[in-house]
């Protein structure tokens, strides 16, 4: 049975007014790229850029079993209404459960979901492109989902467009081998360079570290130095120069926590550690992220959720698939700044792209 978005009018008393919409004052149908902009500063306001009107169609949003998925369909739905009050959006919402799809009745309205991945599927291709914005993984229809991808797509354009030639990588047994795997097989080509150190929890990761980082070296040139001289002398170990990058990528933060503070406490201060994030579905600790000074690529987390992974990452999907939807269904093609990311939208496909924290 469809619900009305009234019977979620409780959480809008929680909305607070502060708004990370930026403010633009021209209307247009295309919004030009900032193709250095990596990290988040505010979310693209619709409001002041679609013709509002275009679309005067009920936005019809189908998610999991509310009992089974509540924790995720309570914080996706708080994400949607922060978009339709921050944008503006008048159109009625309709929630159904995703099994209740029915291609046919869509047509002048939109459809946000499902969910499921064999459900997207099946309904694949049947629903026109400007009408539909499923939430996993399609051939034929517009789609967003959690992954990997956007976290490798905006770790590939960063280093690009720093002209990075060589990268380190910790390559951890516990890690996320699969996109480690993906990052070097796209990444890699002739006139660029990996350098890799195996690590392990059941090695001495923090002698194979020191190895890595070429402090050894550094000490034993200085004791040989040192002998020789007849008066004591300062000394600091020096790092290897040839990478400026450290990349991780984690399955565990407390893992991710101990790697980057083995770097840093190997006199590994002024390398920059970037670590991808979606293997990760825990609470990160924001001490510890600061501590070590590491880059995280994820979501913004300067939303009402922080560093709370799971409701994090449901409350910002479900911010985005609104905006989004609200772009699509009112023809705004280019780019959409959002809370799980950069937004690339053409009429084929949407580009995603993540931030970097």
């Amino acid at each position: 049975m469809l619900l009305r978005i009234v019977s979620f009018l409780f959480y809008i008393l929680i909305i607070t007014s502060c708004s990370s919409i930026s403010n633009q004052s021209d209307k247009k149908k295309f919004i030009d790229s900032d193709a250095n902009a990596f990290g988040f500063n505010n979310i693209t306001n619709l409001n002041l850029i679609a013709n509002q009107g275009n679309f005067d169609g009920s936005y019809i949003v189908a998610l999991p079993d509310f009992k089974r998925f509540s924790e995720f369909n309570n914080f996706f739905q708080i994400g949607m209404i922060y978009a339709i009050k921050e944008q503006g959006i008048e159109n009625d919402i309709e929630f159904i459960l995703q099994e209740e799809i029915d291609a046919s009745e869509i047509r002048e309205n939109f459809l946000i979901g499902p969910v499921s991945r064999e459900l997207a599927r099946k309904i694949d291709g049947l629903i026109q492109k400007d009408r539909a914005l499923f939430l996993n993984e399609a051939n034929q229809n517009l789609y967003i989902t959690l992954g990997s991808s956007p976290q490798l797509n905006t770790l590939n354009k960063y280093l690009n467009s720093n002209e990075i030639s060589r990268v380190g990588i910790i390559s951890d047994s516990t890690g996320d081998i699969d996109s480690e795997k993906i990052f070097k097989d796209s990444w890699f080509n002739g006139s660029r360079d990996i350098i890799t150190i195996d690590s392990a929890p059941y090695i001495d990761s923090d002698s194979s570290i020191r190895n890595f980082l070429d402090v050894s070296e550094s000490i034993e040139r200085f004791n040989k130095i040192d002998k020789a001289s007849f008066s004591s002398l300062e000394f600091i170990p020096r790092t290897r120069d040839d990478i400026k990058q450290i990349l991780i990528f984690p399955n565990e933060a407390t893992r991710l926590y101990e790697l980057a503070s083995l770097v840093r406490f190997n006199y590994g201060l002024d390398y920059e550690v970037i670590a991808t994030t979606s293997e990760l579905d825990e609470v990160i600790d924001e001490n510890e992220i600061k501590l070590h000074n590491i880059s995280l690529i994820d979501h913004t987390y300067k939303n009402t959720f922080g560093y709370d992974l799971n409701k994090s990452r449901s409350f910002c999907l479900g911010y985005d698939s609104m905006l989004l939807a609200y772009a699509i269904s009112n023809e705004v093609q280019g780019e959409i700044r959002g809370l799980l990311g950069i937004y690339n939208i053409n009429s084929d496909s949407i580009e995603i792209n993540s931030y970097i924290n």
